[in-house]
């Protein structure tokens, strides 16, 4: 008997601890407003972003597109320490020993293509291009990152929600458990309902059990995306998921084609093949170029027959080149270049036929869950009902353990349900702002 009492105690022991909220010495709740803004100001991967799109725009310079002159400018002093000997026809002879002859010479230099068929304009351009690239692809990264973010924020009241509905089902097996073991006291119980409530209690306990494991597990990665220490605790203001609602195919469709990122890319990609087919273009036209120089040597010789000398000035020019014949190879670079100009096209409309069939898929998924949704209220409201009515039963000895449990996992399953797909739903909201690309606006 005292075994029996300590096996029951320790069962209430294990009961209270798993239903005992996590307490830290100091809890700070997240809004999903607040974690998304420490998310984009410490996320590792978005500050490599960032900086790409920094080194892109440091590239979008005149100089780097060929527009302006390269200068240069250097000097060279040398010494020559030299034994010579000398004999002229005449009969006279010259010789000097480690005699110093010394040299400076410095200048200064320009090079300037003024003209070379106007590649350098489309440089230009596709330097500009590739800027609005570099921002299109943060953008894109922010707009990912954000829906990381705002995923798991949902999933963690998903997994919450579905704790606390363990948490209740733990209660209500714990209070069968109880009551079979004192009907078995009193002798109107027997062992097989006992160890049936047993089981069952064992089995809602590590429901319990596992489901604190997984919060515990989707917090690290929540503290991963915003760039906190892994085992920080974590906690988020809402208890709940409300849902927004989307609107018509036709108004998503025209938001996504003049918001959504892939679609920008793709345009920006198709713009970057045309000034690319520009560039080969101009490589057919001359190329003119200025110069000017500017010298200045000055050299000293202890023997010879110059003891110094000095020049110095200027010099200037125009050259003009033009390829006469490459073996077809401009020709063949620009044939290439046009056929990328028409596969970015065809990415284009590509991206936009996707678009349009991804907006239809979820649309038609969120408005059947909606149905469902519907439907399992309805449902809920008849669980519970049902469940309240076999607890009086159970208590009456009017149903058996085993009646009860399955009312009892009806309503739980009802209920996890209902969680589950407003949880789809969600996810299905946010996945529908980050392709009309406002999914930053809403949430910030």
């Amino acid at each position: 008997m005292l075994k029996k009492k300590k096996k029951i105690a320790s069962f209430w022991f294990v009961f209270g601890l798993l239903l005992m909220p996590i307490h830290t010495n100091a809890q700070q709740y997240y809004s999903l407003e607040e974690l998304v803004r420490i998310t984009l100001e410490q996320n590792y991967q978005l500050q490599i972003m960032r900086n790409q799109q920094q080194m892109a725009e440091n590239e979008n310079t005149a100089g780097n597109a060929g527009m302006l002159p390269s200068v240069n400018a250097g000097a060279q002093r040398s010494w020559q320490i030299l034994n010579t000997e000398t004999n002229f026809f005449t009969g006279d002879s010259r010789s000097g020993s480690n005699a110093v002859n010394t040299s400076l010479n410095a200048f200064v230099e320009m090079d300037w293509t003024v003209f070379d068929g106007f590649s350098m304009f489309a440089r230009r351009d596709r330097l500009n291009y590739l800027a609005q690239l570099g921002e299109t692809e943060t953008k894109y990264w922010v707009e990912q990152t954000i829906a990381d973010i705002a995923f798991a924020y949902f999933q963690l009241i998903r997994e919450q929600q579905l704790l606390e509905k363990f948490r209740q089902s733990l209660e209500i097996s714990a209070f069968r458990l109880d009551l079979e073991d004192r009907k078995r006291k009193v002798g109107t119980g027997n062992a097989l309902r006992y160890h049936q409530a047993l089981i069952d209690f064992n089995s809602d306990s590590s429901l319990v059990s596992n489901q604190e494991m997984l919060i515990r597990d989707l917090k690290i990665r929540i503290n991963r995306i915003s760039g906190k220490e892994p085992m920080q605790e974590i906690n988020i203001a809402e208890t709940d998921i409300h849902l927004n609602g989307i609107e018509n195919m036709n108004f998503l469709l025209d938001k996504a084609l003049a918001n959504n990122y892939d679609i920008e890319r793709a345009r920006i990609e198709e713009m970057l093949t045309e000034a690319n087919i520009r560039a080969e273009r101009g490589n057919r036209y001359p190329q003119i170029s200025v110069f000017g120089a500017y010298t200045y040597n000055r050299q000293t010789s202890e023997l010879g027959f110059v003891e110094s000398s000095r020049n110095y000035g200027g010099d200037f020019g125009v050259r003009v080149r033009f390829n006469l014949y490459d073996g077809g190879r401009q020709n063949t670079r620009i044939r290439n270049a046009v056929l990328q100009q028409e596969s970015a096209g065809i990415a284009l409309d590509d991206t936009r036929a996707l678009l349009e069939s991804e907006i239809a898929r979820l649309l038609n998924s969120y408005e059947n869950y909606m149905q469902q949704y519907r439907l399992l209220q309805q449902s809920l409201e008849s669980a519970e009902k049902s469940l309240e009515i076999s607890r009086q039963q159970l208590e009456t000895g009017a149903i058996s353990g085993f009646d009860f449990r399955q009312t009892q996992l009806t309503a739980l399953q009802v209920e996890n349900q209902i969680i589950n797909l407003k949880y789809s739903m969600k996810v299905i909201e946010v996945d529908i702002f980050k392709l009309t690309g406002e999914l930053a606006q809403r949430i910030l």
